[in-house]
């Protein structure tokens, strides 16, 4: 029988402390300032929202952005709350859980220097075929049907981005 992937989470310690939640909200207040103060800077930027019935190039990164500082604000409301009400909890994340983290961060630094020199496509095929195979082979342990997966999505993965960028929106992406 599958095992879910949650039936090897730890519940007894999956409560994170009012701290930690803190410490990220403020992680992602400063991302979300940055972006705000980039894209409020740019004055063509801005003015693409106003151009009529087409939304412009600023209303992606205004969305997202919107939408990140929501989610920052409703975890800084949820430490505030537990902090002040005293709630104690321990770190959701085990010392050992660290590493996949990091590696996906620096995976990111290696897409985005791919995709400078490999183009787009190949890079995010690499990058989703890499992730997607260990992923799955860490959950069941298969390396073979991990790597097939990966390709599989991989490839799914630039054709999506292909259809959608290239075809539809007629982006060029190198």
């Amino acid at each position: 029988m599958a095992q879910h992937p949650a039936d090897n989470v730890d519940t007894s310690e999956a409560t994170t402390s009012p701290i930690l939640d803190l410490a990220v909200a403020a992680f992602f207040a400063i991302i979300c300032a940055a972006g705000w103060f980039s894209v409020l800077s740019g004055k063509r930027l801005m003015a693409s929202l106003e151009s009529g019935l087409d939304p412009g190039a600023a209303f992606l990164p205004v969305l997202v952005l919107g939408l990140l500082s929501l989610g920052t604000a409703l975890i800084l409301v949820k430490g505030l709350v537990r902090f002040f009400s005293g709630a104690q909890g321990g770190p959701s994340l085990r010392q050992g859980d660290h590493l996949p983290a990091v590696a996906l961060f620096l995976g990111m630094v290696v897409l985005c220097l791919a995709a400078t020199r490999i183009g787009l496509l190949p890079a995010a095929f690499l990058f989703s075929a890499a992730w997607t195979a260990w992923l799955s082979g860490r959950r069941n342990g298969r390396r073979a049907r991990a790597l097939f997966s990966g390709l599989i999505l991989g490839g799914l993965l630039c054709t999506f981005l292909y259809v959608v960028f290239v075809s539809v929106l007629k982006v060029p992406i190198g």
